[in-house]
């Protein structure tokens, strides 16, 4: 196996658990343990920052620090933890504080996925890995007008860039989800003119 530097995993701890919706979790990461800090993280300058998020096997003990590197290195590729790139919806940085919000499709059945489920069972101090940030959008304060358009899966990077505009800015924001259920309060210092298209099971 080839020697790597070791890359450990920022590693945070959920502080508490929102349910949004019926189908959205929010996950609210604080702290720093082991590797880097989050106070240390480049976080800010885009609206579209995101986090990949390191889901382990439940039946694989890892080492510490958290480096994936290192694991993808020495370990066999069905025991690697499962990546996943997620939207920061709020950094907070004077906490400092970290929110996610997770699509939850249930805990079973094919939709499932690993990520939602997490998300529903969570509790605060458990920890959260990630690698990142990355990011590279921001509204651009020259712009007439913004276009923002996607389904549940990008909600909270369109929130992200609502609140992000320019004071006045105009906005026109498309958003499918399943049903009125899921729709949520965004905030935008623009003038923004939000539509809804629930899927209603079509």
């Amino acid at each position: 196996m080839a020697n790597r530097t070791a890359r450990p995993a920022t590693v945070g701890v959920v502080t508490r658990v929102e349910r949004l919706t019926p189908r959205m979790v929010r996950v609210v990461v604080g702290g720093g343990v082991g590797g880097k800090s989050l106070a240390g993280l480049d976080i800010g300058g885009y609206t579209d920052h995101y986090v990949k998020v390191l889901f382990p096997r439940p039946e694989v003990s890892y080492p510490e620090p958290f480096d994936l590197g290192a694991i993808r290195d020495t370990m066999p590729r069905e025991q690697w933890p499962v990546t996943r790139t997620y939207t920061v919806r709020r950094w907070l940085p004077g906490v400092p504080e970290m929110w996610i919000d997770f699509v939850v499709h249930g805990d079973t059945g094919p939709h499932a996925g690993i990520a939602g489920p997490w998300a529903a069972r969570a509790r605060p101090g458990e920890p959260f890995r990630f690698l990142g940030p990355g990011g590279g959008y921001a509204p651009d304060p020259a712009a007439d007008w913004h276009l923002l358009a996607g389904d549940e899966s990008a909600l909270p990077a369109i929130a992200a860039a609502l609140e992000g505009m320019p004071a006045g800015a105009r906005v026109l924001a498309f958003i499918e989800v399943a049903d009125d259920g899921e729709v949520q309060k965004l905030e935008t210092p623009g003038d923004a003119e939000i539509t809804w298209l629930p899927r209603d099971g079509r």
